[in-house]
């Protein structure tokens, strides 16, 4: 038995122009969507990052204060503080900001804050949010 394929059948195989232009297009489009959310996704995360590391200070600064009721944390300096800081730090966690910069905090002040030349860094917009704050 012989089988005969007319020539249409064989004209139709691949894709057309237009056709790989839009599967093109839409790769594109969903790589630039996923690109603007990941940017998103690490600016987010850098803030919580920021705020789980104030809050172990701030965790330490309640310990140190529970075992000396007369001291005042605008006293107390880094080395006092610590011993009382979460299991594995060895000192005050370094921090970065938004665009990069070094961020110090300021362990004087309950609960503690992040400075930035001088004044306190919270591009979130809210001190209670519990983005580059404790949510206190």
């Amino acid at each position: 038995m012989k089988i005969h394929l007319n020539d249409d059948y064989l004209k139709a195989k691949g894709f057309t122009l237009v056709e790989i232009s839009l599967v093109i297009g839409l790769l594109l489009g969903l790589a630039t969507f996923a690109g603007m959310n990941m940017y998103a996704v690490r600016k987010w995360q850098k803030g919580k990052d920021a705020a789980v590391s104030l809050q172990g200070v701030l965790a330490a600064q309640k310990a140190y204060l529970s075992d000396h009721p007369t001291a005042s944390m605008a006293s107390v300096n880094v080395s006092q503080l610590s011993p009382y800081l979460p299991q594995g730090w060895t000192g005050m966690p370094a921090i970065e900001g938004l665009d990069d910069e070094l961020l110090t905090i300021d362990h004087t002040v309950i609960p503690p804050v992040f400075m930035l030349s001088g004044s306190i860094y919270d591009p979130s917009g809210s001190s209670s949010d519990g983005l580059w704050d404790t949510g206190y």
